[in-house]
């Protein structure tokens, strides 16, 4: 690719207000385009498009099988969102803690739950090439670990 490309998630929402309050007022999102169905908002300089579905299925009690979120590159970024969700009183699903230490993968991490039950991570690595790179290693993920189960 010539240029950088935005990523865009698309994720479903039981309430437009409660979900505008969270991202807007509480986590910091830019707000885009708003209809009664649905809402842009602007993460990391990426496109979230929140969907109100009057039945959104089941309540995902965890953060598998699936969460979205922000890997950050500077560890003072990683700190202010951190400090932000506590003084907005955002409920966390999984407090900020230190993973796979003295590893290549080693990183610190934190989980928030939105008023739709949807899990956001935020992240950074302690070693960049961690990000996208250390293919020859197989440990993705901690399904298994007790602290991040419901």
């Amino acid at each position: 690719m010539a240029s950088p490309a935005l990523f865009h998630l698309s994720f479903p929402v039981s309430d437009l207000e409660a979900t505008e309050r969270w991202y807007v007022d509480g986590l910091g999102c830019l707000r885009g385009r708003r209809s009664q169905e649905a809402m842009v908002l602007g993460l990391g300089g990426h496109q979230l498009v929140a969907h109100l579905e009057r039945d959104p299925g089941p309540i995902q009690r965890g953060l598998y099988p699936r969460h979205f979120g922000l890997v950050f590159t500077e560890p003072a970024d990683f700190e202010a969102i951190e400090q932000r969700a506590k003084q907005q009183e955002l409920r966390f699903g999984v407090a900020c803690r230190l993973r796979y230490p003295d590893s290549p993968l080693e990183h610190r991490s934190f989980f928030l739950i939105d008023p739709s039950a949807n899990w956001l991570e935020f992240k950074h690595y302690r070693h960049p090439e961690a990000v996208l790179g250390l293919g020859e290693l197989t440990l993705v993920g901690e399904r298994t670990d007790p602290s991040l189960l419901p």
